[in-house]
């Protein structure tokens, strides 16, 4: 027994003198980076050229690039007496990096635009209403419509039939490179589109849509890495402030430092573990300060925080049941910002209620609530909330007629959370329907011109079932976060 102890513990000592605890890799100075277009960046008014400029507002935005545009890069080319050409090939590539001192660039290349007029909504429904007159009148009708179309078309050939209500597409790539290999390191697509208005307005309005698109694209291509200088509680210090583009509500996921072990006589990395998610709260010039949303393990000192553009959200399944109602209910929520105080929610739901004949009803509904966490840690949570949910209860009346009566329901309650792991937590909730809003039983049937009609339930016997969701209803549950 103590020849295994001590063999146990020398293995231990050894494999503890065989690793290196790594200080994280910071990014500390900007980089500078080269903007350019593939081809038509001569032209300050070519699409080439806006979607470029775009890219190089959005890259300096984000304060953490020495950003070279084309204009910037015409004037150090300038002084080396060196043409710039329409087209960026890698060997003007690699010569223009040297130029700028810039490791990396990004190429921007259109791939599609195009803008042409279409139907405005109102013309559209007055054409589907005259090919539904056409097709009632037979044959003969529809073709005197297509006549009528093909002789609009030919007499409106060169003209824009619709200068107002241009549909604007575009489709671009931007591609990281290396300047001095040429080489492709990373690249990503912009899809934007937009209708209506004129020519101009329709391409502004794309165009913010290709900024956005741009900017998040760039941040997840170019992600910030801090270290954490202080841990107080649920407050903690890091690395990078302003000067870097660290803004409030920027997020970091905190791990432990990678590590260097020798196995077998090789060196290997092994990264370190996820530990918690940190929210930016306080900023200054070189350092921020932020609140612990979530953790599962200690935060210290040392440890490696990487910016992270990824939304936290959250799906919740929670099954109700009310023995006074009686009612049963199977639940989906999708939970808006569910790591803070105050927080919504969409919910779907499915399940049983008897009525007042005792039979038992179909129900299924849908609603919004507001949570205000009065106890809030990075680990669990108790919230106060109020719902507005809108009930669709459905069964068969007297004739047989599928019906179906809305219930409008408002209900208050409390609910806590607690964490079982990294992404996963257990609901617990309670909450009290306070009134019982409804309408009127109804069937809708189509009519013999293909429209829908709508009709009051029938009734036999009388009087009518009736449905009342007041009352107290408890629900277990799990939510499931992404961040």
């Amino acid at each position: 027994m103590n020849r295994i102890f001590i063999l146990s513990l020398l293995l231990f000592l050894e494999f503890g003198s065989a690793q290196e605890r790594l200080t994280p890799e910071v990014t500390l100075t900007k980089q500078p980076l080269l903007v350019l277009p593939a081809k038509g960046g001569d032209d300050p008014e070519s699409i080439d050229a806006k979607v470029t400029a775009i890219v190089a507002s959005k890259a300096t935005e984000l304060k953490r690039f020495e950003v070279i545009d084309r204009n910037h890069l015409e004037q150090l080319l300038k002084e080396q007496a060196i043409q710039m050409s329409g087209i960026v090939d890698d060997q003007s590539l690699v010569k223009f990096g040297k130029v700028a001192s810039a490791p990396e660039a990004l190429i921007v290349r259109v791939l599609n635009f195009g803008q042409k007029g279409v139907p405005p909504e109102d013309e559209k429904e007055e054409d589907r209403k005259d090919r539904k007159v056409a097709r009632k009148a037979g044959l003969l009708g529809i073709i005197a419509k297509q006549v009528v179309d093909a002789a609009v078309d030919k007499a409106t050939k060169d003209v824009e039939r619709y200068p107002n209500n241009i549909q604007t597409i575009l489709q671009a790539e931007v591609r990281k490179v290396d300047v001095e290999t040429g080489k492709s390191i990373a690249s990503f697509t912009i899809n934007a589109g937009y209708t209506g208005g004129n020519k101009k307005a329709s391409l502004a309005k794309t165009l913010m849509q290709v900024g956005r698109q741009v900017s998040n694209q760039l941040r997840e291509m170019y992600l910030l890495t801090s270290e954490v200088l202080d841990v107080r509680g649920n407050e903690v210090m890091l690395l990078l402030g302003q000067e870097m583009g660290v803004q409030k509500g920027t997020v970091f996921e905190i791990a432990s430092p990678e590590v260097k072990k020798i196995l077998r006589d090789r060196e290997i990395t092994i990264p370190g573990r996820t530990v918690g998610i940190v929210r930016v709260t306080e900023l200054s010039k070189d350092a921020n300060r932020g609140r612990v949303l979530r953790k599962w393990d200690r935060i210290e000192p040392g440890y490696r925080a990487v910016e992270s553009t990824r939304r936290i959200g959250s799906i919740d399944l929670q099954g109700f049941y009310s023995n006074n109602v009686p009612a049963y209910t199977l639940q989906a929520q999708l939970d808006i910002a569910p790591l803070d105080r105050i927080s919504g929610a969409a919910h779907f739901n499915l399940g049983t209620v008897r009525d007042s004949r005792d039979d038992t009803d179909f129900r299924m509904g849908f609603g919004l609530s507001l949570q205000y966490k009065p106890i809030h840690t990075s680990s669990s949570a108790l919230a106060a909330m109020i719902t507005l949910p809108i009930n669709l209860i459905i069964r068969s009346d007297d004739q047989y007629n599928s019906v179906a009566l809305p219930v409008f329901s408002p209900e208050i309650g409390a609910r806590t959370t607690v964490m079982l792991g990294p992404e996963r937590d257990l609901i617990l909730s309670v909450s009290y329907v306070f009134a019982n809003v409804t309408g009127s039983w109804k069937y809708s049937k189509e009519n013999d011109e293909g429209d829908t009609d709508t009709f009051p339930a029938v009734w036999k016997r009388r009087p009518a079932p009736e449905i009342d969701l007041r009352g107290l209803y408890f629900s277990v549950g799990m939510r499931f976060l992404s961040f």
